[in-house]
């Protein structure tokens, strides 16, 4: 089927069947090799053909009901098919190389390669066991086969089991029952499907009229107390088969209720698929859901989570066989219907007939639909009422931040007009939730302008070039909050600067995001964050080389290419409190080089989350002007927070002639190079990138190298002082970065003194108690001067105890040499040289 790009249907592109002349034929499952080609499996009964094209037809033979295999090419011509022997295929799966995994009544699971030879073959145990669905791992990480399936323990007792076996030779790893304790009757357990997520970690659908379904002899934690069948969606260790996880695909309010799963899919980032058929009320995240023998497919994301349940309404039975899931916002639903109805999910009516037919149903979201900020600045609304009232609507929300204490309270989700409007009528504040994308768009670096340029105009933006980029030297600790892509640092690339701490990185992701955003997708997916850092910090590349920089990075881009404005607000609320957590006097940037395509003020989230930054945490944040228009950068999100927040640096993008590159935003803070700087890509080779987004790493690189310097700059201070030292080229305030060797360079990256210091640890002003003795915050025996000048260490943490700082290293009759530190805060060349003169001004003097 394919859908009419104008009228949205879905038609039939082409139709191939299995003629069986003296019986049925039936096809049971169907999969994509990786060539696109596509497996057929099923049965017929002694004879049947396959129909080709100007060729003779494929001829199949048999000995009564016989199972075959049969393959096709996407555009509908049979290529083909042979006869398997004892098994009734009921399933096939089919990993990565092609290889095809089958199972059935008959046997336990077979093996077969591409050109469906027989690999191994692993026979039905004697023991009653009746082999149902089949899923396989892919990769080198996940060389396993599933099976699932029930046995029976009495006339009235099934349970089901799942079993592990290599994919090498068939080998049984593992196998594990899943069966209720049968008290007070026996119960039944029925396979409801099986498959293999992303990280490997197994999804496994069972039915169940128990209330105490166990796992390996291990109890569930989400069971139910209502007397009726159930779904359960069960999540295994491939290790072991152990149960990580399970929810209810729904919880049954009243007694009788009967809930069967039939097969699952499970998408790039996780998120699981089951079709179900049900009759009787179910609650599912709290709205009952009322079933007159209906179909559904129930969403539950990776970890767990529920998402949505769609189910198919109407008087007529119908039942949900099976379920594709395309992505996350297209899945399709096949099953059978039998009656009349005037919807089936909501769109089709169903003619009168006593007739079953079969369905397909395809599931997306309305044309409406839309992802909302709603947020919360009444202390008293309570967050999870509000959820519940997008649940009654049946929206989705997929984020909720509770940060009463950072006036900071807000829940995302996705809402259809009508939704949205019937919120908006209860009082509630709703705003869209804009999509962000990364302001940087990778180049030729054999064309256009010369890369070399970008660093050198860092130095001097008024050439002759100079062919050198020459950078300081510091010696405090810094920590860069890069909230952007994720970092691919397999190639090695960051390891030639041991400046560079990548600590951790951190996936800010919604409801229904992958937990591993490289499970399903090309990691050029971090391309953008790794030139970011390149271009902050990597070597040969980054400004800011010679700074000991700790980098925190929060992707925000688990999804792809865009992300929301809700995110941001999370990874920023996220990197607050890891920041005073980890390192409260640590001079710190926020790096964020996203911006809205749509104009749009930044909502109040944002605004709460980047004013704690400031102001409580004390991390300076650099943010692109923007790409794709010639517009204000005050217009768009978050760039507009450089107008309102002093200590918010918007950066512009400017070409070696330092003039404005074309199709990025105006009116920004500072200016930096934005055409064609040079980066290191995802492999760790040469590239470009051109926009906002190079121009806001070169300028954290240099706000890192100031702070570094002047640990103790507030975020307006950091902000005043790059201002101050910018260069004036073209009308343009243009970050710089003294070379160091030039005359002049040490006063102007000097921002700090005593005093200032003394603020930032929130110290007394001139170091000098009532009594006049100097003070000593942390009683450690030095004072708090002596931190200052000797150390530079944090006045608010005792480290060594005091000990003689002045020590004589060689002496003769008319001299002697002595030896003492000198916190590198205060250390410049001419230091010990007349006069003496420290980096904050003051003179070193010895008595």
């Amino acid at each position: 089927i394919e859908q009419d790009t104008d009228t949205k249907n879905w038609e039939t592109e082409w139709l191939l069947t299995v003629d069986c002349p003296g019986g049925d034929a039936i096809i049971n499952d169907i999969a994509i090799r990786p060539d696109g080609r596509l497996v057929v499996g099923g049965t017929f009964f002694n004879l049947a053909s396959l129909q080709q094209t100007q060729q003779q037809p494929i001829a199949l033979t048999g000995n009564g009901q016989t199972s075959f295999l049969a393959l096709a090419e996407p555009t509908g011509e049979w290529l083909a098919a042979r006869s398997i022997p004892g098994v009734e295929l009921r399933a096939l799966a089919i990993d990565d190389e092609g290889s095809v995994f089958i199972t059935g009544p008959g046997i336990l699971a077979r093996r077969y390669n591409a050109g469906f030879q027989e690999i191994w073959n692993i026979p039905e145990p004697a023991d009653g066991l009746s082999s149902e669905y089949i899923a396989v791992g892919n990769g080198r990480t996940q060389p396993f086969v599933y099976v699932q399936g029930t046995f029976g323990q009495g006339a009235n007792d099934q349970d089901v089991f799942v079993t592990q076996l290599g994919k090498e030779v068939g080998n049984r790893l593992w196998n594990i029952e899943i069966s209720s304790n049968d008290t007070p009757v026996p119960g039944q357990e029925q396979a409801g499907g099986i498959g293999v997520g992303p990280q490997g970690v197994v999804r496994a659908a069972v039915s169940s009229d128990g209330s105490d379904l166990a796992s390996g002899g291990v109890l569930l934690r989400d069971t139910p107390i209502t007397p009726s069948r159930h779904g359960h969606l069960l999540f295994l260790d491939p290790d072991e088969g152990r149960v990580r996880n399970d929810r209810l695909l729904g919880v049954s309010t009243e007694s009788g209720g009967i809930m069967d799963t039939y097969n699952l899919d499970i998408d790039y980032a996780g998120n699981t698929y089951v079709a179900i058929g049900f009759t009787g009320s179910y609650s599912f995240k709290g709205v009952i859901q009322q079933g007159e023998e209906d179909a559904a497919v129930v969403v539950v994301d990776s970890l767990g989570i529920p998402m949505r349940f769609l189910d198919s309404n109407g008087n007529a039975n119908a039942t949900g066989f099976d379920v594709a899931a395309a992505g996350r916002d297209l899945q399709l639903l096949v099953g059978r219907v039998q009656g009349t109805t005037d919807e089936l999910f909501g769109v089709r009516p169903v003619a009168p007939s006593v007739e079953r037919k079969a369905y397909l149903a395809v599931l997306d979201p309305p044309e409406d639909q839309q992802s909302y900020i709603i947020n919360l600045p009444d202390p008293d609304q309570e967050v999870s009422a509000v959820v519940q009232s997008i649940n009654q609507l049946e929206g989705e929300v997929y984020r909720v931040i509770n940060n009463p204490d950072r006036n900071l309270r807000l829940i995302s989700a996705d809402l259809t007009t009508e939704q949205a409007g019937e919120l908006a009528q209860a009082g509630i504040s709703l705003e869209v939730d804009r999509e962000l994308v990364p302001n940087g768009q990778v180049g030729d670096p054999s064309g256009g302008t010369p890369a070399g340029w970008a660093l050198e105009t860092l130095n001097n933006a008024f050439g002759p070039a100079s062919g050198r980029y020459c950078y300081p030297e510091t010696c405090r600790q810094t920590v860069l909050y890069l909230i952007d892509t994720g970092i691919d640092t397999s190639s090695g690339y960051f390891d030639g600067n041991p400046n560079l701490e990548i600590s951790e990185s951190i996936v800010v992701r919604a409801t229904g995001d992958p937990l591993d955003p490289l499970s399903g997708y090309d990691p050029i997916i971090f391309e953008h964050g790794t030139e970011m850092l390149s271009m902050i910090a990597g070597p040969g590349y980054g400004a800011a080389l010679g700074t000991p920089i700790k980098v925190v990075n929060y992707n925000i881009y688990p999804d792809g290419n865009t992300t929301t404005i809700s995110a941001l607000i999370e990874a920023v609320s996220r990197a607050n409190t890891h920041k005073s957590l980890n390192h409260s006097y640590d001079p710190a940037t926020f790096c964020i080089a996203s911006s809205s395509n749509a104009p749009g003020s930044s909502p109040a989230g944002l605004e709460s989350a980047i004013d704690y930054t400031l102001t409580n945490i004390y991390a300076t944040v650099l943010v692109s002007a923007g790409n794709d228009s010639n517009n204000s950068a005050a217009d768009y999100t978050p760039s507009d927070l450089g107008v309102t927040r002093k200590g918010v640096i918007c950066v512009g993008a400017t070409n070696p002639a330092n003039d404005r590159v074309p199709n990025t935003r105006t009116d920004p803070d500072l200016w930096a190079p934005g055409l064609n700087v040079e980066a290191a890509d995802i492999n760790g080779n040469l590239t470009t990138m051109t926009g906002t987004s190079a121009s806001t790493a070169l300028a954290t690189g240099a706000a890192l190298i100031y702070l570094s310097l002047n640990p103790v700059l507030t975020p307006a201070d950091a902000e005043t002082a790059l201002d101050l030292s910018a260069q004036v080229a073209g009308g343009k305030r243009v970050v710089f970065v003294p070379d160091p060797s030039s005359p002049g360079a040490a006063e102007a990256l000097n921002y700090m003194d005593y005093a200032s210091w003394a603020f930032w640890y929130g110290l007394d002003s001139d170091g000098i108690a009532p009594n006049g003795m100097d003070t000593d915050q942390d009683g450690d025996g030095w004072s708090d001067r002596e931190e200052y000048f000797f150390l530079g260490s944090d006045p608010n943490l005792a480290g060594l105890p005091r000990t003689q700082n002045l020590a004589m290293v060689a002496s003769s009759q008319s001299s002697a040499s002595f030896e003492f530190s000198l916190s590198c805060l205060l250390y410049q060349d001419s230091t010990l040289l007349a006069p003496y003169q420290l980096r904050d001004g003051t003179t070193l003097s010895i008595r």
